[in-house]
């Protein structure tokens, strides 16, 4: 075997083990979400096979950052239901199949940039830090309209069982009787998975509803 494919092995062996550690060891333990943990996977292993033909018979160029640019303008996410946690774990997959895979930098240096990224996501979406139980993001229909912002806030944190932090009208029908909400808060105890927000009370109150965001 030729020393470029031994250290092609070596720069794969590196990817496989700092790519199982972002998809499984962090995300899938964290939010147990299969099909995005093999999407990283499949983006990481894409960009590294990619990187190493491209740079295998020439020395790295700006031609090829080029073509691997454009190679990464095509890789987006299409669902409404990526959030930015599955984008910066998505960039993190992308940027350690691209280090691996280019043959320039020497592999101590490869082994401290993919440590590095790792331990910055494991700090960084650590539920110590930020439990993700409290500190929650909502879009809320709200079947009444309020423009008193405080009672508007005070209604809505009512409702979600929380304190709001932020509160952004997105839309206000005046035909329907009903606001669209964007609202972040803190949440006094953790609800139960799938817990309804409507109330029912006298006189037509406001009624809430919660869209996933």
């Amino acid at each position: 075997m030729s020393a470029d494919l031994l250290f092609l092995a070596r720069d794969l062996a590196l990817n496989l083990i700092a790519i199982s550690i972002l998809a499984f060891g962090l995300y899938f333990t964290r939010y147990h979400r299969r099909d995005y943990a093999v999407g990283f996977i499949a983006i990481n292993f894409s960009l590294f096979v990619v990187a190493s033909v491209l740079t295998a018979s020439s020395e790295f160029t700006i031609g090829v950052g080029f073509a691997l640019f454009a190679i990464l303008s095509i890789v987006r996410l299409r669902s409404d239901e990526a959030t930015w946690i599955e984008i910066g774990y998505t960039m993190v997959a992308l940027v350690l199949g691209l280090v691996n895979g280019l043959p320039g930098p020497s592999f101590e240096m490869k082994l401290l940039l993919s440590g590095v990224l790792l331990a910055a996501m494991f700090v960084a979406d650590h539920f110590a830090l930020l439990s993700p139980a409290r500190h929650q993001r909502c879009r809320v229909i709200l079947e009444s309209i309020v423009l008193d912002r405080k009672q508007l806030n005070d209604l809505v944190g009512q409702r979600l069982g929380g304190t709001v932090r932020h509160l952004s009208i997105i839309e206000v029908d005046h035909v329907t009787e009903k606001m669209r909400l964007d609202v972040r808060y803190t949440a006094d105890q953790p609800s139960p998975p799938g817990a309804d927000t409507q109330t029912e009370d006298t006189e037509r109150p406001p009624q809430t509803r919660r869209e996933p965001t």
